[in-house]
């Protein structure tokens, strides 16, 4: 009887100390709403405040962006956006393992982007699918890492497609 109550006892601790998914989930949608609070207000600080030391993008064709490259491109990208019209960011699954979790995200940013000209404006979306890397550290979910999984970019309703660079003269450039 005893063995029973203290294996039952172990049992209830051992759950008690494990997070739902679902409460993991809440934790790093709070933290993803804390990011789309500082892109809005163009915080710096509340924004690197959510992004630790070692943390790493990489982007769609591999390029790893670290923590540094990130601020130097938010205050950038920041300074040609008059302001936001909507900003969402939000879980759409999540695999959670003990203390690590992986989350695949979509974003949609509707912002005011500046001209060329510094004046004139053009409404631009962007959306964005994310693979992200989750952590627990000292009681808090960080970010670290992000893999951007593709998106759109749409300006004044319009889909805008990059074009690719082409080599020139085939393999031997520049012959």
């Amino acid at each position: 009887m005893k063995k029973n109550i203290l294996v039952w006892s172990l049992v209830v601790i051992i759950l008690a100390a494990c997070q739902s998914e679902n409460d993991v989930k809440n934790e790093i949608q709070l933290a993803l709403d804390q990011c789309i609070l500082a892109v809005n207000t163009k915080d710096i600080d509340l924004y690197m405040q959510a992004i630790p030391d070692d943390f790493e993008i990489k982007d769609e064709n591999g390029e790893i962006i670290t923590r540094e490259m990130q601020r130097n491109y938010a205050l950038r990208d920041w300074a040609i956006i008059d302001s936001t019209l909507n900003n969402r960011y939000v879980i759409d699954s999540l695999k959670v393992s003990g203390d690590s979790a992986i989350a695949f995200t979509s974003q949609e940013w509707k912002r005011l982007m500046f001209q060329r000209d510094g004046a004139s404006l053009d409404t631009v979306l962007t959306t964005q699918l994310h693979k992200e890397i989750w952590r627990k550290v000292s009681g808090h979910w960080r970010n670290y890492g992000i893999e951007e999984l593709g998106g759109k970019i749409f300006i004044n309703g319009k889909q805008y497609v990059q074009r690719k660079e082409l080599p020139l003269f085939g393999k031997n450039k520049g012959i």
